[in-house]
């Protein structure tokens, strides 16, 4: 492999991570000293209580001074034995003897980066690869092997090329010495981030120690509150050790990037990036199709075939070219789908994007010669072995409440052919109303559009003008939140031109210029379409059934509208139970949480009577049945109710999504009897009358 050189940007990230860890073990030792000077001066003043006492009181009153200086210095110690443990119980881990393709083309990879082959190799379900290991205090100063992780999801939609260069980017993290600073920068963040948001078990321990006498839980009082402050110390230092180490991580990512492009080239890593988001989306959707199953014990064998059904259907509808069997995305398709114009350097982020990631690999150019282009499935020994014994143990946690059934490649082309099909809108509307309500007009006022066609009425500059729109809502907003202070943001780049923070109000009056615009654009077209429509009704004499089908739209939006109001307040009725509460403040709160339950409670009833409630979710319904089959008590005998409150919000969860399912039910009851008025259909009523 040509040798990778250490970028510029790399090496003042670098410097800047290791600058904040100088500032880390500074405080901390500084801290450190402290705890020990307090635990030193508790101990000489707890042995004087005790030694100098006659009775239990100052025996125990001396134990409890001892301990506030060993509260407060094991917390600062804690992170010494703690680890970061990967849970392997969803991995299933294979050898050489069992797979020798796969460990030859690991063993290739690992010679030309120069890295050690794993201890490990485990296969998942999903689309993804990792190299993991178990982390700690003591990893930053002894060797520790690495754990390599191959998704399924991922080797199904890949090629064997695009498979390696994937890994060779994993194994790229650890190849040159320069890495290790990453390495040590991860280690020190994760000790702060132990220290501030990992306590439970010292929560759980000093409790404890405070529930065996009152005098040991007012020095555990005092405890916590010196480690309150200790814990505001080392806030202000993560904040700036872990910006430093996410820019420093995002740099990483690009020198792993060109070292998997020494190994297989540029365009490999390009090609499976650009077609990333489309597996996973494809992957995601098998999974959620067979989460409605559930209820009917039906199960997949192999998920994988399943898997290229639902890419072969965006295939068909983005109209991408094949190659090698996959999709080919391009940069162009991927801007297509993105309707925002705004681009943010995102500090808090530990990966570039892969639009930079992408012209980074483009720049470099690398050109390595395909040598592999079959499916990566094709490395084991048995694929379709393999596929089943994951699936298998992906759906082994799964409850079903009696004997499964099969559920074969067949049977899921069939019906996400259909679920597709219900959950989409005539072709000749040509996209136009899938993210855009329906106009309030009223009909008899309309001229009829007798000159227009439906080419005309959807034609690309139309649809254009509805994901500009879209786009420019969603843009702007987020340009409010910035022009209000609301963020963090200092600069951003809109449609390729740099924008600094305090010149966003004169950029959002030009925006919101444009968007009246497009919004009386698309008025204006929906205003001929609902004409060129209503006299097509009027001619067959269906124009009551039309208005009918109109008015049963607008009057599900508004019920929705209402019935979507009662959780506004249960959102703040909530936020309590998300947080530590003094046990006397509880009953209070949840007498609020009741009274905003009572709407919502009568909403979901309600929306059992509306018209399109038949096209809910079967688990919104069962949710729904089970929240109101009883009034549930949520907190009684000084204790909340677990199980009730589950109940609740599962509820909860699904009224958002039951609403929308109502929502685009009468859409599509409307749009689909609209689009049924063909102009042929006129032409043949017009002739019979003739």
């Amino acid at each position: 492999m040509n040798q990778v050189t250490v970028s510029k940007d790399f090496k003042q990230k670098a410097t800047k991570a290791i600058l904040s860890v100088i500032l880390f073990v500074i405080s901390y030792i500084i801290l450190i000293a402290m705890a020990v000077a307090l635990t030193v001066a508790c101990a000489y003043a707890g042995f004087y209580i005790i030694v100098s006492g006659r009775h239990g009181i100052t025996f125990m009153l001396g134990i409890g001074v001892i301990s506030l200086g060993l509260l407060v210095l094991f917390f600062l110690l804690k992170f010494v034995v703690s680890s970061s443990k990967a849970n392997r119980d969803d991995l299933i881990e294979i050898t050489r003897e069992e797979e020798p393709k796969i460990f030859a083309l690991i063993e290739d990879i690992v010679e030309q980066t120069g890295t050690q082959f794993p201890k490990h190799v485990y296969l998942t379900p999903d689309v993804n690869a990792a190299v993991f290991y178990n982390s700690g205090f003591w990893s930053m100063f002894l060797p520790v092997r690495k754990n390599l992780m191959i998704g399924i999801g991922l080797m199904n939609t890949t090629t064997v090329d695009e498979f390696k260069g994937i890994l060779a980017h994993e194994f790229g993290h650890f190849s040159q010495r320069s890495m290790k600073v990453g390495s040590y920068v991860h280690n020190v963040n994760r000790i702060i981030h132990n220290m501030l948001f990992e306590n439970n078990g010292y929560s759980n321990a000093i409790s404890r120690w405070a529930s065996i006498s009152g005098f040991f839980a007012i020095f555990v009082a005092i405890g916590v509150k010196v480690v309150t402050g200790i814990q505001w110390v080392l806030k202000q230092v993560y904040h700036v050790l872990n910006i430093n180490y996410l820019a420093l991580s995002r740099e990483m990512e690009f020198h792993a990037d060109e070292v998997a492009a020494n190994v297989t080239g540029s365009q490999a890593l390009v090609t499976s990036l650009l077609r990333g988001g489309l597996s996973d989306s494809a992957y995601n959707s098998v999974l959620n199709f067979y989460g409605e199953k559930i209820r009917d014990n039906r199960m997949p064998v192999n998920i994988y075939p399943q898997q290229h059904i639902v890419m072969e259907r965006v295939i068909h509808n983005l109209q991408l070219p094949v190659k090698h069997g996959l999709p080919h995305v391009t940069i162009s398709d991927i801007k297509k789908l993105n309707k925002s114009k705004l681009e943010f350097d995102d500090q808090w982020s530990s990966h570039p994007s892969d639009a930079d990631r992408i012209a980074r690999l483009n720049s470099l150019n690398i050109i390595k010669p395909d040598t592999d282009n079959a499916n990566a499935l094709t490395l084991f020994t048995d694929k379709e072995v393999t596929q089943q014994m994951v699936t298998e143990k992906l759906f082994s946690k799964v409850y079903y409440s009696g004997n499964t059934t099969t559920h074969t490649e067949e049977h899921f082309r069939n019906e996400y052919n259909e679920d597709v099909e219900r959950y989409s809108f005539n072709k000749k509307y040509n996209g136009f109303y899938d993210e855009l309500n329906l106009g309030i007009v009223a009909l008899e006022s309309l001229a009829g559009e007798e000159h227009v066609t439906e080419e005309e009425l959807f034609c690309e500059s139309t649809i254009s003008n509805v994901n500009e729109c879209i786009g420019l809502e969603s843009d702007i907003a987020v340009l409010n939140q910035i022009a209000a202070g609301g963020t963090m943001v200092k600069t951003y780049d809109y449609d390729g031109n740099r924008y600094k923070a305090k010149d966003t109000k004169t950029l959002l009056e030009t925006l919101n210029i444009k968007l009246t615009d497009y919004r009386n654009s698309i008025t204006a077209n929906e205003t001929k379409i609902f004409g060129y429509y209503y006299h097509l009704a009027v001619k067959q004499g269906k124009q009551e059934e039309y208005k009918n089908k109109y008015e049963a739209y607008l009057k599900t939006m508004q019920d929705s509208d209402v019935l979507a109001k009662t959780l506004e307040p249960l959102h703040d009725a909530t936020a309590f139970l998300n947080t530590s509460n003094e046990a006397d403040t509880i009953p209070a709160k949840m007498q609020r949480l009741y009274n905003c339950e009572k709407p919502f409670k009568e909403a979901v009833r309600q929306m059992a009577e509306k018209p399109f409630y038949e096209h809910v979710n079967i688990n919104s319904k069962d949710a729904f049945e089970k929240y109101l089959s009883q009034e549930w008590v949520y907190f009684e005998y000084d204790m909340f109710n677990e199980a009730a409150l589950t109940v609740f919000f599962n509820s909860l969860n699904h009224f958002s999504a039951a609403l929308s399912n109502m929502q685009f039910a009468a859409k599509k009851d409307f749009l689909d009897f609209q689009a049924s008025l063909s102009p042929a259909t006129v032409a043949k009523t017009d002739s019979a009358v003739v």
